[in-house]
């Protein structure tokens, strides 16, 4: 699986990027432009242009090709020893290249251009420099970005850290006003839920968090016996991914507090994973019947979610919500991409 560089780590690894490139390739560009209008001996503008574009695009290819190849053997050293290396690249390759124009027009000339050289490995040096210094900005940007976004989903995992710790301790409760066996084997359950829980990474393997999901369903069996009906459609062999932690068994506990227990007669509960080469998709369906009461969720599980999804993923996750007066709907859509 691909997994995106971190660009938060050294310099290099923010320039050997499709953006990077980009960067580098618009600033050639720029480059080549000014000095083909710039008052020069030889031929005209468009042939100039022409000329110094093709020059300074094949410096930038070798450059970017020959710090693609260096990185494994420099991506331990950050700083000066990066900068001088960058720079140190690209200066050979301008002198190189500059040396050969300058051979090869030695057979009419008979003398060696250095000022050519020279001029050049200074016009390389300060785009260089110039370039450089932006993709620190750049990386900088990143870096903070990165930064805020891990204290972002920090503040949501610990908001929806379990909410049915109380309605467990009350079942647990009552159990052993009526059943000493059955309250221990609750507390044990409950026991063994909180720590899948209170998980330390952001993310799980799916059957890690479809494992938690069940660990609840049978902690609330407790509560609702016969009332509640939960069924699991799952693939024989599930797909080896990771997904955020605490993003199904939020969805399974609204099915449980909206769908069950503020019914008459009960419900039925569906949880259903489909999979295909790209993404996963996870459903969780529960019946609406006749209710107790109106109350209604404020949606609170669902926006932190969607919240975290977007700062996880960007647009390659949803969160998909419908409902009719039979049943309510929720599926949760995620790539099939490594994470960590």
């Amino acid at each position: 699986m691909y997994k995106s560089p971190d660009l938060s780590n050294g310099l290099l690894p923010a320039i050997v990027t499709e953006r990077g490139v980009l960067a580098m390739l618009v600033a050639s560009q720029i480059l080549a432009l000014l000095l083909a209008f710039s008052p020069m001996s030889y031929e005209s503008i468009w042939v100039r242009l022409g000329i110094i574009s093709l020059f300074v695009h094949c410096v930038s290819a070798i450059g970017f090709t020959v710090l693609s190849l260096l990185r494994p053997y420099i991506s331990n050293y950050t700083g000066t020893i990066e900068y001088l290396v960058i720079v140190s690249v690209f200066q050979i390759i301008t002198f190189v290249m500059s040396l050969g124009v300058t051979l090869f027009e030695v057979a009419n000339s008979h003398l060696l251009d250095w000022s050519f050289v020279a001029k050049n490995n200074a016009i390389c040096l300060f785009v260089t420099l110039l370039f450089l210094h932006f993709m620190v900005i750049f990386r900088d940007k990143v870096t903070t970005i990165a930064t805020l976004s891990r204290l972002e989903l920090d503040a949501l995992h610990a908001r929806i850290r379990p909410h049915f710790l109380y309605n467990s301790l009350n079942t647990i409760a009552e159990l052993t006003q009526q059943d000493s066996d059955a309250a221990e084997q609750a507390v044990l359950t409950l026991a063994n839920l909180s720590r899948c829980a209170l998980h330390p990474n952001q993310f799980v393997s799916l059957t890690e968090e479809l494992a938690l999901s069940k660990k609840y369903i049978e902690l609330e069996t407790w509560r609702f016996a016969n009332k509640m009906q939960v069924d699991w459609f799952l693939p024989a062999n599930l797909p080896d991914i990771q997904v955020p932690v605490l993003t199904i068994q939020p969805l399974v506990e609204n099915s449980v507090n909206y769908g069950i227990e503020g019914s008459i007669a009960g419900g039925i509960i569906t949880v259903e994973v489909t999979f295909a080469t790209e993404r996963v998709t996870i459903v969780v369906t529960n019946s609406i019947g006749e209710r107790v009461s109106k109350h209604k969720g404020q949606g609170i599980a669902q926006r932190n979610i969607k919240e975290r999804l977007a700062l996880l993923y960007g647009d390659s996750a949803k969160l998909d919500v419908q409902q009719t007066n039979e049943q309510y709907r929720v599926a949760l859509v995620l790539p099939c991409e490594a994470k960590r």
